[in-house]
């Protein structure tokens, strides 16, 4: 089998959404997951969970929830595409940019329907595997309780009764953040593991597509396949073999932009401690 370095799989990794109809095995499926699961979590939680649909209910639920779940990101696709065209506009020839807008409401509402059944909507015979974590409300309630206790001892060891106060009043702010900020960073777990699938599979000859869609249906689709009302569904993959007539995204949407990065070489902290200890010195000499 051909194998493809880390960079190679970076640069050349598709959504792809126009798959064959040749069977993905379980065997296959599990060796991917395996794979991914060395995905780096945080605290080494490994917070993640599959499931993997079989072949017929891969089918099923794509025709039943696919579209259902797209029809609710159509406002979002029609802003893209109405973006997109003013952008062309402005740079064509002054005769050439009414050709590039839609005159009417309904006429940019079929170019959405349109470049959805050409590019997204998904073809052929790829599993469908959903990547969820179970929603454990007692343990954010320990996490609270462990956060209480600790605030309260904190503020035992204070000089004072007001001293103890204001320390208990200081920590019981920063409990919320320390809840909301333990649960993203399980999220960002999942998001690792997630990423990690699609490698895996390209390492094996397989193509994929992270969707996010059917997160818009999740109760009826839980309903639908009889699962527990605490699976939290984070994100759907397909897993198939790419199609030899697959069509690319658009442009708009395979385009790479540059990273943002803000390069700080000394934090205003430290500037500012440097210009303190200077004055220090100069009022001892």
């Amino acid at each position: 089998m051909e194998t493809i370095g880390l960079e190679q799989g970076l640069r050349e990794r598709r959504a792809v959404r126009h798959f064959s109809d040749a069977p993905v095995g379980d065997a296959l499926l599990a060796e991917i997951f395996e794979l991914a699961s060395w995905a780096p979590s945080p605290g080494n939680t490994q917070a993640w969970k599959v499931i993997a649909l079989g072949d017929d209910a891969s089918k099923d639920v794509i025709a039943r929830f696919e579209l259902a779940g797209w029809e609710s990101v159509f406002p979002v696709l029609e802003q893209v595409l109405r973006n997109d065209a003013a952008e062309r506009a402005s740079a064509a020839p002054r005769g050439e940019a009414d050709d590039l807008r839609p005159a009417t409401a309904d006429d940019w509402s079929r170019r959405v329907i349109a470049m959805y059944q050409r590019h997204f909507e998904v073809r052929g015979g790829p599993r469908l595997v959903f990547v969820y974590r179970t929603v454990d409300r007692r343990r954010y309630a320990n996490l609270v309780r462990l956060s209480l206790s600790a605030a309260i001892r904190r503020a035992r060891r204070e000089p004072s009764r007001l001293d103890g106060l204001r320390c208990l009043l200081s920590s019981l702010r920063n409990v919320p953040v320390l809840v909301r900020v333990n649960a993203l960073t399980r999220t960002f777990g999942l998001a690792n593991f997630t990423y990690a699938l699609t490698l895996a599979a390209a390492s094996r000859g397989l193509a994929t597509c992270i969707q996010s869609n059917y997160l818009n249906v999740q109760r009826d689709l839980r309903r639908y396949l009889g699962l527990a009302a605490d699976v939290d569904i984070v994100a759907s993959v397909l897993i198939g073999y790419k199609a030899a007539d697959a069509l690319p995204a658009p442009e708009t949407f395979r385009t790479r932009k540059p990273v943002s990065v803000d390069w700080i070489d000394a934090s205003p902290g430290v500037a500012a401690a440097s210009r303190r200890d200077a004055k220090i010195f100069e009022s001892v000499e």
